[in-house]
């Protein structure tokens, strides 16, 4: 697996590039087999790393009823060792440099009827600076405008984090989205995937996902990466413990 200038200049150009057939058809089918197995139940995880989609909580823990599962690696060794694929992280060292340390993951099922995200930049969640990581969205499923693709609006991660003033309730709890008005929708473009390839998109590229309007699942599988020399920001005492996945860890950074 390689990256290619050209995907480089894409990516640090329009905040994303696209790099397919990352998983083989095996590597596939083990990955889905293991958030199945999550999703209904037949590996134990804390219910607090798990949403579901609105007034779905109350039907139990399914494949139809799961909107997400958060922060698996710290919890499964399968997602930490799905992390360190080489085919992955020779695109992460690629666009961060050769040392590199994992932030987080999230595991989206997106089941049929499942909602959208609306716009939003990755890093404003993010207590990292700078404000320069890497999220690798594995589709997990083929992904098309009708169940729920990414889109995007390329360049917008070299104009800085945006106010994200605008609420955005989805079931229960409230989350907080850039507002449309300060968005030119006119320039957004999909990111369709076949099962197996890969985005790469910067974590202050605007980007949202759609609704899925069709009677399958879009399961998607990202993994955020940071340099090993960022910095955390937030309280000392809240700073995780992020794994080193590539390279050598800094004094004083992450």
């Amino acid at each position: 697996m390689s990256i290619s200038s050209d995907q480089v200049a894409a990516y640090r150009r329009d905040g994303f590039t696209v790099v397919e057939d990352i998983l083989t058809a095996d590597e596939l089918r083990r990955t889905r087999e293991h958030i199945e197995a999550i999703a209904e139940g037949r590996i134990p995880f804390p219910e607090a790393n798990l949403e579901y989609e609105p007034g779905a909580r109350d039907r139990g823990r399914s494949l139809d009823t799961l909107r997400k599962i958060n922060d698996a690696a710290p919890r499964d060794p399968f997602f930490l060792e799905y992390a360190r694929h080489p085919g992955i992280l020779q695109v992460a060292t690629a666009l961060l440099g050769p040392d590199v340390k994992l932030f987080g993951d999230q595991t989206f099922m997106k089941p049929p009827g499942g909602v959208e995200k609306p716009y939003h930049q990755d890093s404003a969640y993010f207590k990292i600076e700078p404000a320069d990581l890497v999220t690798a969205w594995m589709a997990l499923d083929d992904v098309t405008l009708e169940n729920g693709c990414l889109w995007v609006i390329p360049g917008s991660h070299r104009q800085g984090i945006r106010d994200h003033s605008q609420a955005w309730v989805v079931g229960d709890r409230t989350d907080k989205q850039v507002p449309d008005e300060a968005i030119d929708l006119t320039r957004q473009v999909p990111i369709t995937l076949s099962a197996g390839s890969c985005s790469f998109h910067h974590s202050v590229l605007l980007h949202r996902s759609g609704p899925n309007r069709t009677p399958h699942r879009r399961r998607g599988l990202a993994v955020h990466y940071m340099s090993a020399r960022a910095r955390w920001t937030g309280p000392p005492e809240d700073k995780p413990d992020y794994p080193l996945l590539h390279g050598t860890s800094h004094p004083g950074c992450v």
